[in-house]
């Protein structure tokens, strides 16, 4: 009996075997297929990617170029401003003293002239 189960058995497994080898085979062969596709497949898209990589470093450094300019731009235009304001300062400073002197001078000239008058009117008196 241990002969019959054993006989079984070996014919089980020769069976399997027969049928495992080609099983196998076709497997490895589909594994192989899906490789070399996957390669051809992925090997553009993988170079694909790095050019677009590469594009959007270029495009990232051209923006920082176009923002530290656009920086140095706006702190000119700012140190602009403010010697135009520092211009003006100087200006209503120049023209409020010239305001002062003018009215002073009129002052000086309108007291001057009434007094020339005042006397001249007083010589007419003692004549």
């Amino acid at each position: 009996m241990n002969t019959i189960i054993l006989g079984i058995m070996a014919g089980v497994l020769v069976i399997l075997v027969a049928v495992l080898i080609p099983l196998i085979l076709e497997i490895r062969r589909t594994v192989a297929s899906l490789r070399q596709t996957t390669e051809q497949q992925l090997n553009p898209a993988l170079e694909e990617l790095q050019a677009t990589l590469k594009n959007v470093r270029n495009i990232t450094n051209t923006v920082n170029i176009i923002t530290d300019d656009v920086r140095a731009f706006s702190g000119a235009i700012q140190q602009v401003g403010q010697k135009i304001n520092a211009v003006n300062s100087a200006v209503d400073s120049v023209a409020s003293s010239l305001t002062v002197r003018t009215m002073s001078l009129k002052a000086g000239i309108t007291t001057a002239i009434a007094f020339l008058i005042a006397n001249i009117a007083r010589k007419g008196e003692r004549s």
